[in-house]
């Protein structure tokens, strides 16, 4: 079925692969005039669903329930990267998929998401590719120590290994079993950063750029606008106009970025979805990524973006609640934002607060006197999504 058609208000819209942000997708497509509905793979996905105008239920795998939910709605669009190209392959005979699953196919496949980045001589660590254990000792001089073993294909509750010394390589025999792994080397990560694009057949427009914080490969915190070196900026903004003009796709992405200390800038990951991060750009610029990927599948013209103010996202852990509470009745720049119980679970998080002002010197300074986040640490997280 061809995918590029308008969408008007009444139209119905789908959404597959639920996640941290389909409360607000949802709640920005009704707002814009458009039906919701969505596809369900668990009865514990149900209260991401109470919301929308349509349900239905059914596994990854059920032909049926997936011809369901096609034949329900004008056109589908994925939330999450990790939905299978051959679900939306499947759907693509019953309804618009204005996205496409050509970027899937990319980013969903470590070798050739790198082959990807290499054609188009964008910077990343050394790698192989390694069947079995004898591989992993005849390549590791070449990729050196720490080493980051990973699976190739990117998915939820995947295995990875770090090796950082020979000792380490026999470990990953367990891992192997399993399949073709990629062995590439591990960059000590000084900062790292989020470009969120949007694109349509007609224009390419870049948010501000993210700065990001882990802790325990957990996302921590998002300030935006980043401030950074401007040839560094530069640079990722190329890459993004880069990385934009070569994949087929509609809609809005992710490019993760990360630097050493001597600002080497590195591409970590190309996520085709919303995310986490994506949260604090709709409290500095003109427009969200919900409204934006909203415009882009519907065929509307994509705005410029602006900023229009500083912003801090600080993400909530259960230990937190408490000390939330205070700063509830005290911060009036915050805004609180708390997920689902489904959503906890998926997320490993509470929700996140959102501290907006003049400038992110200011907004750190009144975040660290609250002691709320005192053990935040940035250190880097692995190359998979939020």
């Amino acid at each position: 079925m061809e995918n590029k058609k308008i969408l008007y208000p009444g139209n119905t819209i789908g959404i597959i692969g639920l996640g941290s942000g389909t409360k607000k997708l949802t709640e920005a497509a009704q707002n814009a005039g458009f039906k919701v509905c969505v596809y369900i793979n668990s009865e514990a996905e149900r209260d991401l669903s109470k919301i929308a105008d349509y349900t239905v239920i059914g596994a990854w795998n059920d032909k049926d329930k997936l011809q369901e939910f096609g034949q329900s709605c004008d056109a589908v669009i994925y939330e999450s990267a990790s939905v299978h190209e051959n679900v939306i392959e499947y759907l693509s005979q019953f309804t618009a998929i204005p996205q496409g699953k050509n970027i899937l196919e990319v980013t969903q496949d470590r070798l050739l998401e790198r082959a990807f980045l290499d054609q188009i001589n964008v910077n990343i660590p050394p790698y192989v590719t390694v069947i079995q254990l004898d591989d992993v000792y005849q390549s590791i001089d070449s990729i050196g120590y720490p080493a980051m073993l990973n699976p190739i294909q990117r998915g939820l509750g995947e295995d990875s290994l770090i090796i950082e010394r020979q000792s380490d390589i026999v470990k990953a025999a367990d891992y192997l079993s399993a399949g073709t792994y990629v062995l590439e080397s591990w960059i000590p990560r000084a900062r790292e950063f989020s470009l969120i694009i949007a694109k349509n057949a007609d224009k390419v427009e870049m948010f501000p750029l993210v700065e990001t914080y882990y802790e325990n490969e957990k996302l921590v915190e998002a300030k935006a606008p980043a401030d950074l070196n401007t040839d560094v900026e530069t640079e990722i903004q190329r890459i993004g106009q880069e990385v934009a003009g070569n994949v087929d796709y509609t809609g809005v992405f992710e490019i993760s970025f990360y630097t050493t200390d001597t600002h080497t800038l590195y591409v970590k990951a190309i996520t085709p979805a919303l995310t986490r991060q994506g949260d604090v750009l709709g409290s500095v610029s003109n427009i969200d990524q919900y409204s934006m990927l909203l415009r882009t599948v519907a065929g509307l013209p994509i705005p410029t973006v602006n900023v229009l103010q500083n912003a801090i996202l600080m993400d909530i852990k259960k230990e937190q609640l408490n000390e939330i509470k205070t700063q509830w009745l005290l911060k009036d720049n915050w805004q609180f934002n708390f997920y689902s119980e489904t959503l906890r679970k998926k997320t490993d998080s509470f929700g996140y607060v959102l501290a907006t002002g003049d400038t992110i010197e200011k907004l750190q300074m009144q975040i660290d006197n609250t002691d709320v986040w005192t053990n935040k640490k940035p250190e880097p997280n692995e190359d998979d999504q939020a």
